[in-house]
C-alpha cells in the first residue's frame, strides 16, 4: 500500500496515526467477531464523515488498533472523542445484548487511549506498530523530565 501525499490549495503533506483503544475494564469483548465488526463499522462511518481514511485495523481480544490517514480537518484528540463516543452510543443502543455480561452501565470504552503519529502506513509498518503497541505499561514523563533526558536530540543535531 503506497501512501501518496495529499495536496490542497495551500498545503501538501500527510498526517497518519496509529490509535489503540481499550474497552472499559479491559474486558475481552472483541473475542466476539460480530462485536468487533459492528464497532469498526460505526467508527468507519464517523471517520468517513470527517474525511479521514481508515488505512488498517487490528484487534486483540481486549483492545483494537486503528491506522488512520488524512487527519487534516480534525485534531487527534477530537477524532478519538468522536469515534469512541459514536461507537459507544451505537453499540449500547442497538447491540447491548452482545456484551452486557462483560460491560455495564453507560461505559463501553476505557477513558484513555494510545496514539502515535506514524509515517507512511504500510503492511509492514502496521505490524511493527501493533507489536510495539502491545506494551501495557507506558512510562509517563512530565514535560520538564522529557526535556532534560540525556539522549534527547536538539534541532542542531539533525542534518
Amino acid at each position: 500500500m503506497k501512501t501518496e501525499l495529499i495536496a490542497s490549495s495551500h498545503a501538501i503533506g500527510e498526517s497518519n496515526y496509529h490509535i489503540q483503544l481499550t474497552p472499559a475494564y479491559r474486558r475481552e469483548i472483541f473475542s466476539d467477531p460480530l462485536v468487533a465488526e459492528l464497532t469498526l463499522a460505526y467508527m468507519a462511518e464517523k471517520l468517513k464523515e470527517k474525511k479521514v481514511i481508515l488505512s488498517g485495523y487490528g484487534y486483540g481480544s481486549d483492545h483494537m488498533h486503528l491506522f488512520v490517514s488524512n487527519v487534516r480537518f480534525v485534531s487527534e484528540i477530537k477524532l478519538v472523542q468522536l469515534i469512541k463516543g459514536f461507537s459507544s452510543y451505537m453499540m449500547r443502543k442497538g447491540h447491548k445484548y452482545m456484551f452486557q455480561d462483560k460491560l455495564w452501565g453507560k461505559k463501553f470504552w476505557s477513558e484513555g487511549h494510545f496514539y502515535r503519529s506514524v509515517g507512511a502506513v504500510t503492511k509492514e509498518s502496521m505490524q511493527w506498530y501493533v507489536t510495539e503497541g502491545q506494551k501495557k505499561h507506558w512510562k509517563k514523563y512530565t514535560y520538564e523530565q522529557y526535556s532534560q533526558m540525556k539522549d534527547q536530540k536538539q534541532l542542531a543535531d539533525f542534518n
